[in-house]
This record gives C-alpha cells, structure tokens and sequence, in this order.
C-alpha cells in the first residue's frame, strides 16, 4: 500500500488557504489522514478527489492524453523536438512521449479504495461518492484500452487487452493482461453502475449524463452485435436532456477564446471539465511548463517559448468554410519556416480572469466531455442501424445551422462525411487518433511529416508500447506485438 499512500497523501500534505474553495474539489481535509482506511465521509470523498485530480494532470487529461489523441491523427504536427517521438511515430518501449500507462492505474487504485471501502457507513452520498468512482474508473480503463490495446473490430490481437485490477493495491499482485472483450465488459458494467448511482452535480464531477456519454463512445468502439442501437439510446437520452444543450453558433467562439471564465466555465454545452485553478495546478502539475495553452497557443511555449510546438495543418485550416465559426479557432503561425505554414490553436487560451476579474495563467478548466459529442454520436449511431437519411439529416442540422459549416452529401461517404465532421469539431481535443483507430482507416499525413506518414490498419503503431519499466515490475505483463 505504501506506493499509493505516499502518492496520494501528497494531495493532504499541501496547506492551502481557506480561499482555495474556488475549487469544486477540495483538496485537503482537516488532517492528515491513514487513505489505506477512511473514517468519514470527508475522507472518503478527499481520496475520489484524489483519483480526479490525478485524471486531470499533465501526463493525464491535463495535458498530454489530449495532445496524444490529436498528435498520433492526420491534422496535427509538431515543428521542433517536443513531442517529437509521437508525432514521428517512433515511440517503442525503450523511449516514448507517454507516462500516462501507470497514472490511469494509480487513478483506478483510488476508485478501487473508494468502491471497496466498508468503514464508512452507506447513505445516499457515500452511494453517490462509490458510483462516481465507478464512472471514473471505468473512464480510465477505457483510455488505457483506446491506446494499449488494438480496436475490438480490428481483428487482430484481441487477446492484448490491458490488466483489470478490481481490488485495492497488493504488492504481490502481478495481473496479466485480460481480453479486448473483458475490458470492455468491465468498463459497461462501471458505466451502467455511474448511471444507475451518480447524480448530475457540477460540471467538474462524473455524473449520470457523463456516464450515458461514455456508454455511447464505448458502444460506438465496440460495435458487437447490438451496440449500435445502446449508442443511439444513450446519446439520445444526453441529447434530450434538460440540464444540457448545445452552446449557441453567436457564442461558439467566446466559449473557448473568451478570457472571462463566467462565458467559458460551468455552460450548458460542458458535460465535464477537468477543475483548474492556481491551487490545483500545484498537485496536477499543470503551469508554464506542461499545459495545453503551453504546446498550443501562439502566446504560450513557457518561460522561453521553446515548448510552443503544434500546429494544425493548412490543408486542415482551408477545409472549413469561411463562415464556419470554428474557422476562428485557428491562427496562422506566419513566423513558422515549415512548407506550408501550420496553424495555432485558439481553444486553450494562456490567461484567463476568475469570477473575481483576477488575471491568471494556465487555470481554465479543460473542457473533456461536450454536448456536441452526444448530438454527432447520435448521429454516427443512426448511421450504424442503418437509418442514413435521418442520419444525413441531422449532420447537416450540426454542420450548416449550428456551426455554418458546410453542407454533406451524404450517400456512400455517409461514415467518411460523419468522421469529418467529427474531426471539425473536435480538433484539439483528443479525439482524432482514436476515430481512425475505431474504424481501421489510415493515418495519413501528406505534407509537414518526417517519417511514418502512411500508417495502414493493423501496423503495430496503433498501439503504444508499454514500457519496460512497467514491463520489469510486472513478469505476468506482456508486450503488445511488434515492440519486442
């Protein structure tokens, strides 16, 4: 247990001020606790915070699995040595960009504890607390599945799914890795008990209509037989929801580029969002030298700019419409040398002003789960049961009313015509890789590449490697084919 007490009881060491309740997570209690066996509520709930904030770190949701989902697609590059290893695809076990493999696992160690705990006696709000635990965990083993393993319709190497750990931390324990199939079986079976116990609270915790999301992303990953319908069921039950609803085409840009956090935080549109804030960014990690706005934006690079390295691509940019709002979203880097120029990202910006007006850098919460998701997984489940005019219908509906996007055609390019609008939407957001991956297509990348600019289904690169750190802890691991 040592590991993950000295792990998570850094979170309680940390003495912040009473003013630090900005946050909807709390990280600190009265006291120093023993996490190994909570007592009461609060501590119960201060170590599922704990599972939240390390979701939300750099080598998380913070900052990297964002930049991965986006960087290892077709629409982004980087121009220097940042990253360097996954945009060139030239990750093995031995040297790669990712350390987010053993965070999921302290991230579901923590749920593990939350969901196993019998100190605390049940009431609604412990109910509520080990239901969220359930979401989270199941979101986790989720992302480790999309990267570590190969895609469930891909029919290669299903057996290489990742370890399932249900019990809390023992040192002897060494899992082998389960089946594609039986991971995802345990992420349904926690999502479908998120949905059954969660509520819908703040926009920064896992509730039921977060839980509904992820049940209709996993059901459109997994496609057996029977999934599709679940997918359009769930998203249906988001899109119909009263608590959220889809941010207006006059306020799409502001959502994202406004300084003012009243316009971007907390809106109809945002399912969930990593909780950001100058206290919490001393725990995630997230600050001038690893976040988003760092990579992305054209004011960011840190203390000397050199970590300013990612652009979209210009064949990417002159792909929307004049008029589509998301246009605006995206700045030419006129001092880059590369041949065509790329492209900034406005959705992350550097500085921000707090309800209060108070300036700060690097503390607007990431948006991770959108009501846009819902509306287009819909649509690509209406598509996959077969129902293609409404399908067309409703894409439209997004792309022209809600965006001024442009118009589909629809017919044999129906899935290629959903998938880019997909791209359209969530660009910047981590999604790109693993819509290619999901439905086997290429990842082709004709301009600003080095090397692996033409990665076909079934190459070893749509999975990372595990590495051998990981490897060497655990004889029962094995490596994904291809990286011995």
């Amino acid at each position: 247990m040592k590991k993950y007490i000295f792990i998570i009881s850094s979170l309680f060491a940390i003495n912040f001020l009473n003013s630090c309740s900005e946050s909807d997570l709390d990280l600190t209690g009265n006291s120093i606790v023993n996490i190994e066996e909570p007592r009461n509520e609060e501590q119960l709930q201060l170590l599922l915070n704990g599972g939240y904030y390390q979701m939300s770190s750099v080598n998380g949701y913070g900052t990297e699995i964002m930049v991965f989902g986006d960087l290892l697609g077709d629409k982004l590059f980087t121009f220097n040595t940042t990253f360097a290893l996954t945009g060139n695809k030239n990750y093995n076990s031995n040297q790669s960009d990712f350390g987010f493999y053993a965070l999921m696992y302290n991230v579901i160690m923590k749920c593990n504890m939350v969901i196993n705990d019998k100190n605390v006696a049940i009431n609604s709000n412990v109910e509520r607390m080990k239901a969220e635990a359930k979401i989270l965990r199941g979101y986790a083993y989720f992302t480790l599945v999309n990267y570590y393993s190969p895609a469930p319709q891909s029919g290669v190497n299903q057996e290489y799914g990742v370890p399932i750990v249900l019990e809390n931390y023992d040192v002897l324990a060494l899992p082998k890795r389960a089946s594609v199939a039986e991971v995802f079986e345990q992420i349904i079976s926690d999502l479908k008990a998120g949905v059954d116990g969660a509520q819908d609270g703040t926009r920064t915790t896992l509730g039921k209509t977060a839980a509904k999301l992820l049940l209709s992303k996993v059901y459109l990953t997994r496609r057996a037989p029977g999934d599709a319908q679940l997918a359009l069921q769930y998203a249906t039950e988001v899109t119909t929801s009263t608590q959220y609803s889809a941010v207006p085409r006059a306020n799409y840009a502001a959502y994202f580029t406004s300084v003012n956090d009243a316009i971007s935080e907390g809106q109809p549109e945002t399912i969930w969002e990593l909780d950001q804030n100058k206290n919490s960014n001393i725990v995630t990690g997230l600050g001038a030298n690893g976040a988003l706005p760092v990579y992305y934006d054209s004011q960011g690079g840190g203390s000397d700019g050199s970590r300013r390295s990612l652009n979209f691509t210009q064949a990417f940019y002159n792909s929307f419409r004049n008029v589509d709002v998301r246009r605006g979203l995206l700045s030419l880097n006129s001092g880059s040398t590369e041949t065509p120029k790329g492209y900034w990202l406005r959705k992350y910006p550097v500085k921000t002003n707090d309800e209060d007006g108070v300036n700060s850098s690097y503390t607007r919460n990431i948006k991770i789960l959108r009501f846009a998701e819902a509306q287009l997984n819909r649509i690509e489940a209406l598509y996959l049961t077969g129902q293609n005019d409404l399908a067309l219908q409703e894409l439209n509906a997004f792309s022209v009313t809600s965006r001024n996007g442009s118009t589909y055609t629809g017919g044999a390019n129906l899935l290629n015509d959903i998938l880019t609008e997909r791209s359209k939407e969530f660009f910047g957001e981590g999604q790109r890789f693993l819509d290619l991956k999901r439905y086997n297509l290429p990842i082709t990348k004709s301009t600003n590449c080095v090397m692996n600019c033409d990665v076909q289904p079934g190459d070893k690169l749509y999975v990372l490697p595990i590495s051998l750190s990981n490897l060497n802890s655990n004889k029962n691991l094995t490596q994904y084919p291809g990286y011995n």
